[in-house]
Order: C-alpha cells, then structure tokens, then sequence
C-alpha cells in the first residue's frame, strides 16, 4: 500500500481516527490527575566513629579506616533492601506493612553509596508527616543495629550513623509530556483503528 491509500483510509475512518485519539489522550490525563499525591524524600546518611584508635600502625586511620567505612557502607545499604529491616523501620513510623509483599519491601527504600562514607536514600510517601516519620524511623534502625554489631566487639571506635535533614518534594507530573506521549499513542491506535474498521467493512 502507497502512503496516499493509508492517509485515503485515514479520510474515510476519520470519525474512529479521531475519537480513538482523542479517547486515549483524556484517558491518560484523567488518570494521572486522579493519582495519589506523594511526597519524594531524600536523605543522606553519613558514616562515622564514635572515637579514635591511638595505635602506631594507623590500623583503622587515612587507608584502611576508609576502607572500614566503605565496607561498612555496603553494609547498610544491604540492610536498607531487607524485608526484615524495612518492615522495623515502617513499625517505627507506624505504617502498616500487611498489605505489602516482599519485593515491594525490599524495593521501597532505595539506597545508593554516594563515597566510603555517605549513602543517599530515597522513598515514596503519602504526605510530608509519614515522610518525616519513616526518616526518623529509618535512622533509629540503622542506628540501632550498628549498635546491635558492636555488643560483644565493644569498639571504642565503632560506626556511628549521623543523618541530615531530609529534603521533601511533593510529586507532582509533567502534564505536557504525558499530553505529548499520549497524543502520538492515540494517533497510533487510531490509525490501527480506522485499519481495522476499513478492513471488515470490505
């Protein structure tokens, strides 16, 4: 088929053409204006010592000290994307978990190595309260289970976890784009739509 029989069939089928394209255009702008509002939270967790090792070898000093903390910042994003542990944080925040299965746990925080020493962390929330509430909740577990690693070591220079303020950002979307991807869909399926329809009326 020549481009000039396809824009023929276009002409011809130009009401289903439209009102496919059109439908799917208000169909994707009503869904997303509908959706949930959600908050965005950043927080950054940095790693330190509770103290300093006098020692001649610089055991855990400059090189190998930064190497404790990388190490130990492996650590705590692996804890981040533990079922067990983000189900502790939500308890503290007081969110209920039942409804969520284990990947959507152990997907729901977000934790990335940023240095040896600093971890970014990012999650969802429904309002800036529960945001406020899981980052404080999310630092009293991860705090708590370093302590937790520490009972029978007993380092007097062990990790200590120190978090920043989080940042919270209302989600929002960008309606242009969304108008845009789901204006080329609809011509799309519309052009398969008035294909289809010339195609049995034959």
């Amino acid at each position: 088929m020549e481009l000039k029989e396809y824009i023929q069939i276009i002409k011809k089928n130009i009401k289903i053409f439209l009102a496919v394209t059109l439908a799917v255009v208000f169909a994707s702008l009503i869904y997303f204006y509908f959706q949930l509002v959600s908050y965005d939270t950043s927080l950054t967790l940095n790693i330190t010592r509770l103290g300093a090792q006098a020692t001649q070898d610089y055991r855990y000093d400059d090189f190998y000290r930064l190497q404790a903390d990388d190490k130990f910042a492996d650590t705590v994003v692996k804890w981040l994307a533990s079922p067990r542990v983000v189900t502790n944080i939500y308890a503290n925040a007081k969110f209920d978990t039942k409804s969520l299965s284990l990947a959507k746990l152990s997907k729901s925080i977000s934790a990335q190595k940023q240095s040896p020493q600093i971890i970014s962390i990012n999650f969802s929330s429904p309002s800036q309260k529960s945001a406020q509430r899981i980052s404080e909740g999310l630092v009293k577990v991860i705090s708590q289970n370093t302590q937790d690693l520490n009972k029978y070591q007993k380092e007097t220079n062990w990790f200590k976890i120190i978090s920043e303020k989080p940042v919270i950002i209302k989600h929002t979307f960008n309606y242009k784009i969304i108008f845009l991807v789901a204006f080329l869909a609809g011509i799309f399926l519309g052009f398969w739509a008035a294909l289809i329809k010339d195609y049995l009326e034959k």
